[in-house]
């Protein structure tokens, strides 16, 4: 059975978890991102711009904060639990990386996404360290919340990724061999092959946290 992670979900969970104003706070932080990345506005007009943002960053300022608060609440945000591997390129409450749809059955994930401006390597193509660490956090949502340590990761980029175009990122398990598992990937961009990844994941004996 597959369980399906778009927008709708991910606004229902937000709307369950009093989530709602960080997921817009994150949306619009990435849309500004995007923006900033390209505009050609006349520099006082950034300087402006700035001056709001530090009156939004005062305002957040005034309120506790602790060490990686929004990586254990990826997990509420998307229903996968505290052990979701979604994180800095693939969570919706990180700004950073554009927003993903998931599709989600057993010993399987399917991602799709758009890359934009600020994701932007050679001219019109997306950087390939983008793909790279994405993978890392795709290979291990396939793992089902086992914590499991990246200890080989190897990509090969088969053909030039484009950015403005929906991409389809596919992970699979391949195997468990004790405290270690092998997992595959591809990226497409429609049926043709952009990047193949496989990693070994090792369960730590110890947890480090």
């Amino acid at each position: 059975m597959n369980s399906v992670i778009d927008d709708a979900e991910i606004e229902r969970q937000a709307a369950e978890n009093g989530l709602t104003g960080r997921l817009a706070l994150a949306q619009s932080t990435r849309s500004l991102l995007d923006i900033f990345s390209c505009s050609m506005a006349e520099d006082h007009i950034f300087g402006e711009a700035a001056e709001h943002i530090q009156q939004a960053l005062l305002l957040l300022a005034r309120h506790p904060g602790r060490p990686a608060h929004v990586r254990t609440i990826e997990g509420a945000l998307t229903g996968m639990g505290e052990l979701s591997e979604l994180g800095p390129f693939t969570g919706r409450l990180h700004p950073p990386t554009p927003p993903f749809k998931l599709i989600l059955s057993e010993n399987k994930a399917e991602a799709y996404t758009t890359y934009s401006h600020p994701h932007e390597g050679a001219p019109g193509l997306l950087q390939g360290g983008f793909i790279a660490a994405t993978f890392d956090e795709l290979l291990g949502v396939v793992q089902a919340g086992v914590v499991r340590m990246t200890v080989d990761l190897q990509i090969s980029y088969r053909s030039p990724t484009p950015l403005h175009k929906e991409l389809r990122y596919t992970t699979w398990l391949d195997r468990i061999d004790g405290r270690k598992a092998y997992v595959s990937g591809t990226l497409h961009d429609g049926d043709r092959l952009c990047a193949e990844a496989r990693g070994l994941f090792v369960e730590p004996r110890q947890l480090p946290f």
